[in-house]
């Protein structure tokens, strides 16, 4: 008779455990999970719906305690396996977080509650890890090195750009003294040949004393 006792007080407490760890239907946060790592904006996805439903509410506190609840908002209108809400975690800093859906009666009595614990909060590491795929560029020195460097680079392109026109520059320059010397023994000839014509036309003849 005892050892029946026993069985029975032992599968009554097996089966009382098992309904208080069980979830409650009308309460539930499906993301984010316990031991999550969330970063940035967060959707909140679950369930919070019931038949006197009249409104829930979503709040954060941080770990481990979990006592001092901020509110995140809510909804009047029941949510089934959908979004119950959005949780911005940049302004927040990083660690651990626990999260708390409480859905509320028509007589404004909390009736479910679902809480999810541990969850981890990493935006300082995605702000410094470079994406994937994406280029690092590491500098070395500061601005003032990169200044001088890019200064340097342009000097060396404006050089480069002289001295490749410095071949087109002294041709034109030969071009121009030939057409300068030529204009200038034309100009002689020119002269001393008018010159000579106008002497030729202008020379009396001598007088023998005829």
């Amino acid at each position: 008779m005892a050892g029946i006792t026993a069985a029975l007080l032992a599968l009554i407490f097996i089966t009382a455990n098992a309904f208080a760890q069980a979830p409650d239907p009308r309460a539930q946060i499906a993301v984010p999970g316990a031991e999550q790592t969330v970063r940035g904006t967060v959707n909140i996805q679950g369930t919070a719906a019931m038949d006197n439903f009249s409104r829930y509410e979503l709040a954060y506190a941080t770990e481990p305690d979990a006592a001092n609840w901020v509110s995140l908002g809510g909804a009047v209108q029941p949510v089934t396996a959908g979004s119950l809400g959005v949780w911005n975690t940049r302004p927040l800093a990083d660690g651990k977080y626990a999260l708390r859906l409480q859905v509320f009666d028509t007589a404004n009595a909390m009736t479910a509650e679902a809480i999810v614990r541990n969850i981890t909060l990493a935006n300082a590491v995605a702000a410094t890890a470079p994406e994937a795929g994406a280029a690092v560029t590491t500098t070395v020195g500061g601005p003032a090195v990169v200044s001088e460097v890019q200064s340097a680079r342009n000097t060396i392109e404006v050089i480069g750009s002289t001295l490749g026109e410095i071949p087109d520059a002294f041709s034109r320059g030969v071009r121009y003294a030939l057409i300068a010397f030529a204009a200038l023994g034309a100009y002689v000839l020119l002269k001393r040949g008018l010159t000579f014509i106008i002497h030729r036309m202008t020379r009396r003849p001598i007088d023998y004393g005829k």
